[in-house]
């Protein structure tokens, strides 16, 4: 099933999966803050243990909702996640973001959960931001479906740069050093360990937006090559241009992409090989 563009960054209706009652914790900031944002698209909080959340209604589960979301995050622990993901296929949720971890990034302790995650993706319909993903933003609709503390600044400056990240605490310090130096963003997302949707992928959904007129992203990992790969070659048609961080020029920086994504970083004089015939320009590094 292709990505929708717009269940992913302008949905009309999101589902908050497991938010938490306290807005402190990492499950309550979402809903405080796309409530801060003014998103505009109805927000449905799904909370089998509570009547109401932030004192606004729970519902049991996403088959009592009014209707269907375009978006759902989901906010609890991994085996609950696992049946929120399922239930959103069943209901045809077009895209769900999936805060929580312990699958393959923790080796054979999340190979069982893997394992059903792989077999759920294999049945198609709904397309997965994650697992281990921090959330989706779009500043110019006030989509901040994150967990990510930095969200919780008001009057974060809008601009045209999105950024697909393997690094969830990244898109938080950029919006956070942006914000001081008058440097706005379009979008921000968080694939995390990039089970099914990658970064490659997102960003090709969303290069015929006028709004976005360039692209930066920070990458563990070359898993998904040829996805990047066909983004890249539409992104330099289009005149968008796209600059890069990959992490793993030392060691130390290739064992951090591994504990984070579950897989290898790759060799970095490849990745310097692949991303220039790209057209991609790499910054920065370790």
């Amino acid at each position: 099933m292709s990505l929708s563009s717009a269940a992913l960054l302008r949905p009309q209706s999101v589902a908050l999966i497991g938010v938490s009652d306290d807005p402190s914790k990492t499950a309550g900031r979402p809903l405080q803050f796309l409530r801060r944002a003014g998103f505009e698209g109805e927000i449905f909080v799904v909370n089998p243990r509570r009547e109401t959340v932030q004192g606004e209604k729970a519902y049991k589960s996403l088959a009592d909702l009014p209707k269907r979301p375009d978006h759902a995050f989901i906010l609890t622990d991994a085996e609950k996640a696992l049946d929120a993901l399922e239930e959103c296929q069943r209901l045809g949720v077009p895209v769900a973001t999936m805060l929580s971890s312990g699958f393959a990034e923790v080796g054979e302790r999340g190979a069982a959960g893997q394992a059903r995650l792989d077999g759920i993706l294999a049945r198609g319909g709904t397309r997965l931001v994650g697992p281990s993903s921090i959330g989706v933003v779009n500043l110019h609709n006030g989509l901040t479906l994150t967990a990510n503390a930095a969200f919780a600044e008001p009057d974060l400056p809008k601009g045209g740069i999105f950024v697909g990240s393997h690094s969830g605490s990244l898109i938080g310090a950029l919006v956070s050093r942006g914000k001081r130096k008058g440097i706005g963003f379009a979008g921000l997302v968080s694939v995390g360990a990039e089970t099914d949707l990658s970064i490659g992928e997102i960003c090709m959904a969303t290069l015929d937006d006028p709004q976005i007129t360039s692209y930066m992203l920070f990458i563990e990992t070359l898993r998904h090559a040829d996805k990047l790969q066909q983004f890249a070659i539409e992104a330099v048609r289009r005149g968008k241009p796209v600059a890069a961080f990959k992490l793993g020029r030392s060691e130390e920086a290739a064992e951090l992409a591994v504990s984070h994504t579950g897989s290898l970083a790759g060799a970095d004089e490849v990745a310097d090989i692949f991303l220039a015939a790209l057209g991609i320009a790499r910054v920065g590094g370790f």
